[in-house]
């Protein structure tokens, strides 16, 4: 116990826990300021410099990125490895011309008889089969020529006329265009094409009727202006066909009719995949509905425009939804990896303008072709004779690659 209050003072401040250091104390027991030392130690070095967390943070990102685009190719893989696949037999060195010899070695052009082709535009044959129950292979009711054309930013179709006359390579018989199909599928089809028009066909792709009818279910249908004899159309052959139900039949009480500022009254119709097949192969029926083969290529060419004004609205992950379910009804051979790096650009592509045309033109008619009975087979068929194939051809190549200076 102390005995005075200096020594209280001085177990006041002695702490027998605290080491006592030199000058922690003056001689009156009087807190002084310790040497600097003993507090303000030097700080601790960060084990992380501030660039080397930008580091991690990056590789951190990139890592994730990775990942993600790794599971996006697996699933895209899994979505268009849905598609049927089928290589062809494009033998380019049967690519003749109509008097214009074999195919010269240099690069020339389609008028001089070498196949044009253009790496900013990718030309896919579209092939609408005509393909009948216990049929290996039909008639190709529908020729389109799709061009995706990242040169001018468009997108173009071109409707090849089924009864135009052409020579058909591999020992066949001059015949319509169409005809190649039934005789070889895709790949006679496709030689025919290069054959006679001058345009190298990228890749082509397969829709039988059934296919085309699923696909327009799969997609909900179509919205499309009609004449009251279109619909017309539409019933009769659902009715002849004996495919008259709640789902089919119009009733054309039920629609409104306007001006369509260019003469024509119609209404605004929504098709299911059956209707929207009937109306694509629409050519006219005495008695209910005027037309011919080029109305009919029209149509199939609006057909088409409105399923693609139908993607520009949707988002990426809608569009792969689509790929998936219509997938195994197209018969194509455009790769997977093709296919996925098409996918991967295709909200670019549905940006670009739709231009469409027929060839030949049917406003060129007694230009570049006229119509004449031929005996084929032993039939005597209506086609159409082109004037001159190397003018034709350059025409073709204009709508299709524009600025090739022939």
């Amino acid at each position: 116990m102390p005995e005075n209050n200096e020594e209280k003072e001085k177990v006041f401040f002695h702490n027998p826990f605290v080491p006592q250091e030199e000058g922690l104390f003056d001689g009156a027991y009087h807190r002084v300021p310790p040497p600097k030392k003993s507090i303000y130690a030097p700080p601790k070095k960060n084990s992380l410099s501030q660039k080397h967390i930008i580091f991690n943070v990056i590789s951190i990102v990139l890592s994730v990125i990775l990942i993600l685009s790794g599971s996006f190719c697996i699933v895209a893989y899994s979505y268009f490895n849905r598609i049927n696949y089928e290589e062809i037999d494009d033998d380019n060195t049967n690519i003749l011309y109509h008097n214009s010899g074999t195919v010269s070695d240099g690069k020339v052009n389609a008028y001089n008889g070498e196949l044009l082709d253009d790496p900013m535009i990718l030309n896919i044959m579209l092939f609408g089969a005509d393909t009948r129950k216990g049929q290996v292979s039909g008639q190709s009711d529908t020729m389109i020529l799709f061009s995706i054309d990242t040169r001018h930013k468009k997108l173009k179709m071109l409707s090849l006329m089924r009864d135009t006359y052409v020579e058909i390579p591999g020992g066949y018989e001059n015949n319509k265009i169409n005809a190649s199909f039934f005789y070889g599928g895709a790949s006679l089809a496709v030689q025919s094409v290069q054959r006679n028009y001058g345009i190298k066909i990228d890749r082509y792709a397969v829709v039988d009727f059934k296919s085309f009818r699923n696909i327009i279910d799969t997609l909900g249908g179509i919205d499309i202006e009609l004449r009251e004899e279109e619909i017309d159309y539409i019933n009769w052959q659902c009715w002849v066909n004996g495919q008259v139900d709640t789902r089919d039949e119009m009733d054309i009480n039920q629609f409104i009719f306007y001006d369509n500022g260019e003469g024509e009254m119609v209404a605004n119709v929504h098709l299911n995949g059956r209707q929207a097949l009937w109306h694509a192969r629409n050519r006219g029926q005495e008695g209910i509905c005027s037309g011919d083969d080029y109305t009919r290529t029209l149509r199939q060419r609006k057909v088409m425009s409105i399923l693609i004004d139908r993607l520009k609205s949707s988002d990426f992950a809608t569009i792969m939804s689509v790929i998936y379910d219509i997938g195994p009804m197209i018969t194509t051979n455009l790769k997977t990896s093709e296919i996925t790096k098409l996918a991967s650009n295709i909200t670019t592509y549905l940006k670009y303008d739709i231009v469409s045309a027929s060839a030949p033109e049917f406003s060129n008619f007694g230009i570049d072709f006229y119509y004449d009975n031929l005996w084929i087979n032993g039939y005597g068929l209506e086609c159409i004779v082109i004037y001159d194939w190397n003018s034709f051809r350059k025409k073709v190549a204009d709508f299709v690659f524009e600025d090739v200076g022939l």
